[in-house]
């Protein structure tokens, strides 16, 4: 498998007309070979006939390790390209889609105050083109935003929409939470950011083989994370105007409706409304947890009596109990802990429908 170094796109093609953008977009494609437990690495040569195939121009580049995604994605931006696909799964798409704004400096866009809350200040995005399109082949183990937006035909499906004339204009979740050091760090998700036991569980997954696909290696994660976790007691922020205080298993935070693999957490979640939706799964035991877990993914688990959800623009969550430790999960993958707060930009991101 090759590695491919980004050229900017041949100057005819640059001053091709923007009405043709619908079915001639320059397109950079990047993959995870890794993806999948090893699938893209082993469907590649007919993936690239496929992308080679409905596409009229376009070239490839292949991840070497966590973070090259996003930095990939800046430069094929940056040097021409319009349209940018991952071909992966919810992890790499997540990278990718940081991929297409400048890296936002954490201390500008948030604060973190004296009481352990996350700050918002100054969350202007600073996108490479703002008329780039995300595009997507969704090969991984969880597989959940492709869920959202209806690409669950498969690989040969998605290749096919590439070439299709309609986007569709996407909110764009940001969160500013702590790194693994304490210091303040943002990224932005598409799908569903959280914090609790959806940490722990991502941690897990990620850390080990996922040969069994989607659903069963987080259903196992998910059994060992029971195994450790202990509730964790937070105070709530809604758009500063309202406050909720409970112990919690798991707070998710959605802009789409599906993680963890499957688990339809949050139902009726809008990709494309200015909200984020707040699922609040609160002092479940141990006990309630497991029987509920079949429920999340039938979406019945929200007429559990200590499961609650909320709508807003912003939400911020910080620990009462500030040495308790709550890892974040970003669409998948964990950069970080609470204290958080969550943000929307609405319709932020064109997405190739």
């Amino acid at each position: 498998m090759r590695c491919v170094t980004i050229r900017g796109a041949p100057p005819a093609a640059a001053e091709s007309a923007m009405t043709e953008t619908s079915t001639h977009l320059r397109t950079f494609v990047i993959a995870n070979p890794v993806a999948g437990a090893g699938q893209v690495k082993e469907d590649w040569p007919l993936l690239e006939r496929l992308l080679r195939a409905n596409l009229p121009e376009v070239d490839f580049a292949f991840t070497e390790g966590p973070a090259h995604a996003t930095l990939l994605a800046r430069e094929a931006l940056r040097t021409g390209w319009e349209m940018v696909v991952a071909v992966g799964g919810d992890g790499t798409l997540n990278e990718v889609v940081n991929g297409f704004y400048e890296r936002p400096e954490p201390t500008t866009c948030y604060a973190l105050d004296d009481e352990g809350w996350v700050l918002r200040r100054d969350l202007s995005l600073q996108p490479i083109n703002p008329d780039a399109v995300l595009g997507l082949v969704p090969i991984g183990t969880g597989g959940d935003f492709r869920r959202s937006v209806g690409l669950m035909a498969g690989a040969a499906e998605a290749i096919e929409r590439l070439r299709g004339r309609e986007t569709r204009a996407l909110d764009l979740g940001q969160v500013g939470f702590l790194d693994a050091r304490g210091n303040l760090a943002t990224r932005y998700f598409v799908n569903i950011a959280s914090g609790g036991i959806s940490g722990v569980v991502d941690a897990m997954a990620n850390s080990t083989w996922k040969g069994l696909g989607g659903r069963a290696s987080f259903a196992v994660a998910t059994m060992r994370a029971f195994a450790k976790w202990k509730n964790i007691e937070v105070e709530v922020r809604l758009d500063d105007t309202s406050e909720l205080r409970d112990r919690v298993l798991n707070l998710s935070v959605a802009n789409g409706e599906y993680f963890g693999g499957g688990m339809w957490v949050a139902p009726g979640a809008e990709l494309d409304d200015g909200r984020l939706q707040l699922i609040m799964m609160g002092d479940l035991s141990r006990p309630q947890a497991l029987r509920m877990f079949t429920d999340i993914y039938k979406g019945s688990h929200l007429g559990h009596r200590k499961v609650s959800r909320h709508r807003a623009r912003q939400v911020a969550v910080r620990l009462v109990e500030p040495s308790a430790l709550a890892l974040v999960d970003l669409d998948g993958e964990q950069p970080g802990k609470l204290p958080a707060t969550f943000n929307v930009h609405h319709r932020a991101l064109q997405f190739k429908a």
